[in-house]
């Protein structure tokens, strides 16, 4: 039914993709309506329902996760902000509170475009008095009603140090610590680490079209600056590893921890259960093998795991020599003095969107640091640099796809728990970064599903992964939630960023997190973070004080705080 829809939709709000061809509202719609590729969408199908056209197989949990937008409008107030001239319409809905209808536990009382938005308490919400809004206390067994916070206020706070200041003045509920704050807060009582979906790649490019145009451009000096060795497969093997990705995330950005694979560690294969795909066996060998860890000589699987840290420099050196023996073959590099290291530089640029700031500054540090050890003794000892680009604003990624920049430490927030439609990123190509340069319709890939081998193309198998019916050799192949049992689709996501891996176009070398200071005033019904509710959040939070006790107890502090 609607209701139950829309339950859920709200039960699972999270990132998603239902892709629909169309959004739109047809309220002639019946059972027996005959819907073509032409009208395919949104149908009201009465006064509680509406159905979804979808193009592909999409059902299930997997259909609520991916119900990310509500397509519902209030008739009355949508029909008076639509204006019309010249034949174009436009329309003012919810671009302000007069025109943004609250359906939810809170309501828009304030909105400033830019800099403020207010939320108070929604009384008219069905949700107060349905009664499966309330949660039982896992301390005391007690049951309390869900969203006891009454007000929320939102302000648009440019400075870090400013928010700090609030902070410690009790003006905030929490805050994210800076690089300068981990010394002194990380160990606070009041400190959470949270993780995050997103992996930073260190992305390669590997453009040589758009590498030779660079090089072939007046300004270009060939006898001191090289671009070309960088698409070198050994080239990029050894920079694959080159840094011990803890101790990077250390200096870098201590909230982060290490990444090693192209999917993050928060992501949740089976949603019944909250399995992690990366606890998976099938996961644990694609690492193994990438990082070439001989299994046998571990007590487990695990500790062969466990034995990764993405930096083996005796290796790394010896794939930089070959890398420096193939480019002077190919001309790439010269050794006019014969000391057996290139004349020049590769200089890598990294894509920049803004300034410099200290988290780029200790990046390239790092870098540049970590590849001036491992090439020591090679032919391209002292000649490899990372620098930084001119800042490119939004342009930044494009730079990177067109091959116009070389590297940065990118990648996408994905749906948690939906890893299958992360190949989507790697093979649609208005969303690969490689695009320009890997064609995953020309990369076969085998895998045996019940017995048969089964081949095709990176491209097909991710369509077959979410829910698009493929046609191979005269058989069909779908291998969508509810059309494959998830073992299966798990081998075939671990055999896929194998693949992947394989390019070394993306480097895993960070995955994200973050770290922050929790208000004194409230505190977390469950502490330790669940990769599915998280800590709760405002649907849980629970308090401490209420604004007028808060506000005498900040007081009586001196009116500064103490984490």
């Amino acid at each position: 039914s609607g209701k139950a829809l829309f339950d859920g939709y709200l039960a699972y709000f999270e990132t998603g993709s239902a892709d629909l061809y169309e959004c739109l509202i047809n309220e002639n719609y019946n059972e027996d309506y005959e819907s073509t590729f032409n009208d395919v969408g949104i149908f009201a199908s009465d006064d509680y329902e509406i159905t979804l056209v979808l193009d592909k197989s999409l059902a299930g949990f997997y259909l609520l996760y991916s119900l990310t937008g509500n397509w519902l409008v209030k008739t009355d107030v949508y029909e008076s902000c639509l204006t019309e001239k010249d034949g174009v319409w436009n329309s003012e809905y919810n671009t302000s509170v007069a025109t943004s209808p609250s359906y939810g536990p809170y309501k828009m009382t304030f909105y400033q475009t830019d800099k403020a938005i207010r939320f108070e308490k929604n009384t008219n919400w069905y949700g107060w008095t349905d009664g499966k809004h309330v949660y039982k206390d896992p301390e005391n067994g007690k049951y309390y009603p869900m969203y006891q916070t009454t007000t929320i206020y939102c302000q648009k706070i440019k400075e870090a140090s400013t928010a700090k200041m609030m902070f410690f003045k009790g003006q905030l509920m929490a805050y994210g610590l800076q690089a300068d704050d981990f010394a002194t807060l990380r160990n606070s009582e009041y400190c959470y680490a949270t993780p995050a979906d997103t992996i930073f790649f260190l992305i390669l490019n590997g453009h040589m079209q758009s590498i030779q145009n660079r090089e072939n451009s007046g300004s270009f000096d060939k006898t001191t600056t090289d671009l070309e060795s960088m698409t070198l497969l050994n080239f990029r093997k050894a920079m694959a590893i080159s840094f011990d990705r803890e101790n990077f995330a250390a200096e870098v950005s201590p909230a982060r921890t290490g990444a090693y694979g192209i999917i993050g560690n928060t992501y949740i294969y089976d949603p019944a259960t909250g399995a992690k795909y990366r606890d998976t066996d099938e996961a644990k060998k694609t690492l193994c093998d990438f990082y070439s860890v001989d299994v046998s000589k571990f007590d487990s699987l695990d500790d062969a795991v466990d034995s990764i840290t993405g930096y083996d420099p005796e290796t790394a050196r010896a794939l930089f020599q070959e890398a420096y023996k193939e480019a002077l073959e190919k001309g790439y590099i010269t050794d006019e003095d014969g000391d057996g290291k290139s004349d020049q530089t590769v200089t890598i640029e990294y894509s920049m969107s803004a300034g410099m700031n200290e988290f780029m500054k200790t990046t390239l540090r790092v870098l540049n640091e970590k590849v001036a050890e491992v090439t020591k003794g090679t032919g391209y000892e002292g000649k490899i640099m990372f620098t930084a680009s001119a800042p490119y604003g939004n342009q930044w990624s494009d730079k990177l796809k067109d091959g116009l920049a070389d590297t940065a430490l990118a990648g996408w927030n994905g749906s948690r728990l939906d890893p299958f439609g992360l190949t989507e990123l790697y093979v649609d190509p208005t969303k690969a970064y490689d695009a320009k340069w890997f064609n995953p319709n020309s990369v076969d890939m085998t895998v045996n599903i019940d017995g048969e081998d089964v081949t095709m193309n990176l491209t097909q198998w991710s369509n077959a992964l979410n829910g698009v019916v493929v046609e191979k050799d005269g058989k069909s192949y779908n291998f969508a939630d509810g059309k494959a049992d998830v073992k299966t689709r798990v081998k075939i996501l671990a055999a896929f960023e194998g693949k992947i891996l394989e390019t070394y176009d993306y480097l895993p070398i960070l995955q994200n997190a973050g770290m922050s200071l929790l208000s004194q005033q409230v505190y977390y019904v469950v502490e330790e973070y669940n990769g599915i509710l998280g800590r709760g959040g405002i649907t849980y939070m629970k308090y401490n004080y209420d604004d007028t006790a808060w506000a005498e107890y900040v007081a009586a502090q001196g009116g500064e705080l103490k984490y």
